[in-house]
């Protein structure tokens, strides 16, 4: 220091380098301004050219500019799945904005997925060292050259965009100086970029229908597009909007100008899954490696659990069902399916509930081979099955409390025992796995465990039946009678009888009467009154469908008899709705009446919803039939409150309907208009339901 200069004292720095850090002071830190020469380099520009307008991302444009205005952190994240466009969006908003950044803009890609070696730190940091005219001369050494990228860029107004980022590690010393703005682009969640830099974080969802639709008709051109466009709509659901998916059947379409959207749908669903067309495509790019670069990063133990979720027979992940099929403990588990969700392998839907993308389990499908062994694929399997079993018999207890068990085995009855179901749960639960029932009887078919398939087709027999899946059912009850014809014929009688119920709702009555006939022949001559009174329940169903009501008024007489005899309420009570159904057609209304009351009572004493909603339906039926239309239509408004309540949505449009005959006999008009917009209401509801 020389303080006694002409013109005052000044502090005066010797032998240090351009951009060495002198000190930090309140205002931050205070370094050695670069040479003149550096000061005057040409600005940067870095940014990769060819990006086109990006389709479906306008929030996502949006919240970037929110977060690099001058209030902003000037810093943000872009992350999600492989292929979803995280730099394609990131290079769009840049190179729309560059004349808010004409000090420089920079541009890396640290290949942390991609088939080339990883960009170290260092050599990024140097690469944009020199572009912004910092020579290597003028480093100490290399633990500076952090401060001094950032004293190169402090106080300026330069964009920093680092792609293809693992981790904190590969960014922390790229952060730029104070003023100007980082775009970040990972498949992994990188919380040190909130806490650190208060990064706005944005994950990409996948496109939606119409803008998948968009992004094809973009690529190949709307004419082509807008001749076909069912095809289209089909090709973007089936590929789930996914953005890199989309862009390489755009390409083969591009490539091959005679093909139609037909063409490219067809080769789509000819595969065993899309990735045989998405991967044949020769363009340099394939879906499959991809995603593979993410499946690789994982450990040995995180990749097994990615697996076996993968053979889930639903794309949903809940961390309860695969910590019993994994026979992990609840914290383990949850721990994995985390750290899946935090690199984008899997979505996060609500706290322990996950879900994997069809493309995601379709890469998966193709490589299990090369990493689970034919042994464990099949035990694997083997737990799935044992623990669908088990949850769908504990849902199906929750739903009807009263039904005679049966046996599943060891495992699978220690699993239900430990699981309790509300009835909205067990609904849930039913609702989720319907869509698979059929794959996974027909897998344990191929694998031989026909009491599998003829215990499941019991368990979910009761919610088939209560929402009228007359064609499932009817599926369902047909794998279950061939099972037990093949490898178990304790439960052939149960098949037998569940297939002729369902054979009576799709209306062939003979053969559903052969079936429960049958049944019936070995239920007798093993001694089974217990399940006898089931299939008398039965027939008197059949009967009444056939019109022979008479019959039907014995059958159901009979099936409460055998169930009284048993000690069972709530079969006697389903069986005195029977017989209460064919005295309403025989027109004893008063004595229907009467059965009606008693099972009521009994369905209310056991807290059986599902019989108390019948009861109460049967008692409006009378009412209205009858002549009483006050009393039939107070009935069926409560029957309508209690079929709403267990979300049965099919009962509740029939009673409705009901409601609307009898306020029209009685010229209410008022409440012919609230049925009326409860009925729009449902249709609303179910049509939402069904496009789920």
């Amino acid at each position: 220091m020389n303080l006694e200069q002409e013109g005052g004292p000044h502090n005066i720095a010797e032998r240090l380098s351009a951009n060495q850090l002198l000190q930090v002071g309140s205002s931050g830190p205070i370094y050695v301004q670069p040479s003149t020469s550096a000061r005057h380099a040409e600005p940067p520009h870095m940014l990769p050219g060819g990006i086109g307008r990006v389709i479906g991302r306008s929030h996502l444009l949006k919240a970037m500019d929110d977060a690099m205005d001058s209030l902003g952190s000037r810093c943000c994240l872009l992350w999600g799945l492989a292929g979803s466009g995280k730099t394609t969006l990131a290079l769009a908003w840049a190179s729309s904005r560059l004349e808010n950044y004409p000090h420089g803009q920079l541009f890396v890609d640290m290949q942390a997925y991609a088939n080339a070696p990883r960009i170290e730190p260092r050599d990024a940091l140097r690469t944009f060292l020199a572009a912004l005219g910092v020579s290597h001369a003028d480093l100490s050494d290399d633990s500076s050259w952090g401060n001094a990228f950032r004293a190169a860029t402090a106080g300026k107004k330069c964009i920093v965009m680092v792609d293809n980022v693992s981790s904190y590690d590969d960014v922390k010393e790229l952060v730029p100086g104070m003023g100007s703005s980082l775009i970040v682009t990972s498949r992994r969640a990188i919380p040190e970029m909130i806490v650190r830099h208060q990064a706005q974080v944005l994950k990409l969802p996948l496109l939606s229908s119409e803008e998948g639709i968009e992004l094809l008709a973009e690529r190949v051109g709307f004419v082509r597009v807008g001749r076909d466009n069912p095809s289209a709509a089909r090709i973007v659901e089936l590929l789930e909007g996914h953005p890199l998916a989309l862009a390489i059947v755009a390409a083969k379409l591009a490539v091959h100008p005679t093909w139609d959207l037909q063409d490219a749908l067809t080769g789509i669903q000819a595969g065993a899954t899309p990735l045989r067309f998405l991967d044949d495509a020769e363009l340099g790019i394939e879906v499959g490696r991809v995603i593979s670069w993410s499946v690789e990063d994982l450990d040995a133990e995180t990749k097994y659990v990615l697996y076996a979720a993968a053979m889930l027979p639903t794309t949903e992940l809940s961390s309860t069902v695969l910590r019993l099929i994994l026979d992990q403990d609840e914290r383990t588990c949850d721990r994995t399916l985390r750290t899946l969700s935090l690199v984008s392998l899997i979505d996060e839907i609500r706290l322990g509930h996950y879900r994997m993308h069809d493309i995601i389990r379709s890469y998966l499908s193709e490589t299990r081979s090369q990493v689970l062994s034919a042994s464990q694929q099949s035990d694997i399997a083997h737990r799935i099955r044992t623990t669908y079993l088990a949850l769908t018999f504990a849902a199906d207890r929750a739903i009807d409390p009263n039904r005679h068990p049966i046996g599943l085995g060891e495992t699978p009855e220690r699993i239900a025992n430990e699981v309790r179901f509300t009835v909205p749960e067990a609904l849930a639960w039913f609702s989720a796995i319907t869509p698979s029932v059929l794959r996974l009887m027909d897998e344990a078919s191929d694998a031989h465990d026909y009491e599998f398939v003829t215990r499941f087709a019991w368990c979910v027999n009761t919610y088939l039946y209560w929402r009228q899946d007359v064609s499932k059912t009817l599926a369902v009850q047909e794998r279950a009678l061939s099972a037990a014809i093949a490898g178990d014929s304790p439960m052939e009688a149960h098949c037998r009888r569940g297939l002729g119920r369902a054979l009576a709702d799709a209306g062939e009555l003979a053969s559903a009467k052969e079936q429960l006939m049958s049944a019936l022949e070995i239920e007798t001559a093993r001694g089974d009154t217990r399940r006898a009174a089931s299939t008398h329940h039965a027939m008197a169903e059949l009967s009444l469908r056939s019109g022979d009501y008479r019959q039907a008024l014995r059958w159901g007489l009979r099936a409460a008899r055998e169930s009284r005899r048993r000690n069972n309420a709530v079969r006697e009570a389903r069986g005195l709705y029977d017989a209460a159904r064919a005295l309403v057609e025989l027109g004893r209304y008063s004595w229907a009446e009467d059965l009606g009351l008693r099972s009521l009572s009994m369905c209310e004493d056991q807290a059986n919803a599902y019989g108390r909603a019948l009861a109460l339906r049967i008692l409006g039926t009378v009412g209205v039939r009858s002549g009483d239309l006050e009393k039939g239509c107070t009935w069926l408004e409560r029957a309508w409150r209690a079929e709403d309540a267990l979300g049965n949505s099919r009962s509740v449009r029939a009673i409705l309907h009901q409601l609307e005959d009898a306020y029209t006999q009685a010229g209410n008009t008022s409440a012919i208009k609230d049925v009326h917009r409860a009925l729009t209401d449902l249709d609303r509801f179910i049509g939402a339901d069904e496009s789920r």
